[in-house]
């Protein structure tokens, strides 16, 4: 039985991970190191520290951690300059009728975003009343790929991780979930080599109804 839906933000309800690479592009460009729209697909869940020395590569230790901080903080600036633009408009296509189709079932649904900015995200976006509790980095000690994050959100909604549905689109994220025994869905190819449960290309495909089928199939139901 499906006790709870938890949902990734940015790249699965939220049209944000086009404005994370925008901020960090021009991050990027700043100090003349190389970024592209691959980077910032692999760079969605990862904590701040984590992102900046990614994005710094080869070049990262010619940086203080001073110096690191403060790139990561005007990155953060930049994408929260980006998010006061933010409508309901930016929910990603069918997320608002998946939502819609979940909360009429009386399924608790939760959000575990690696994002500082969730909360004004979907409050911006208009969706903030869909979700029993919000997991994010100020909740958490480790971020993803560590599990702590999903299964903070379980325990915060009381529900055993095996009777819960997780949706991510980030490679991070992805592992965090395949680490609990929740039922996993992926959306975007990049995420077929770590093989989730049900693999969507687009936000489009998830519906309720396949989702139910989907975890009761898994279940041998």
């Amino acid at each position: 039985m499906i006790e709870a839906v938890i949902f990734d933000l940015d790249g699965v309800i939220a049209d944000t991970v086009e404005l994370y690479y925008i901020a960090t592009k021009r991050v990027a460009d700043e100090i003349g190191v190389p970024f592209d729209r691959q980077l910032n697909q692999k760079l969605q869940g990862m904590s701040r520290q984590a992102m900046v020395e990614a994005l710094l590569g080869e070049t990262v230790h010619e940086w203080t951690e001073e110096e690191k901080r403060a790139l990561g903080d005007r990155r953060g600036q930049y994408y929260r300059e980006l998010i006061e633009q933010l409508s309901p408009n930016d929910v990603l296509p069918g997320m608002l009728a998946l939502l819609c189709d979940i909360q009429r079932d009386g399924v608790p649904m939760a959000l575990a975003s690696s994002s500082s900015n969730a909360r004004t995200v979907v409050e911006r976006l208009g969706v903030r009343s869909f979700f029993d509790v919000i997991v994010d980095v100020k909740t958490i000690t480790r971020m993803k790929p560590d599990p702590e994050i999903f299964l903070t959100a379980a325990k915060e909604l009381r529900v055993d991780p095996s009777c819960c549905i997780a949706i991510e689109d980030g490679e991070a994220g992805m592992k965090a979930i395949k680490q609990t025994n929740m039922f996993s869905v992926g959306i975007g190819a990049h995420l077929a080599p770590l093989s989730p449960d049900w693999l969507v290309q687009r936000t489009t495909q998830l519906t309720w109804g396949e989702l139910k089928q989907r975890f009761m199939q898994r279940a041998g139901q």
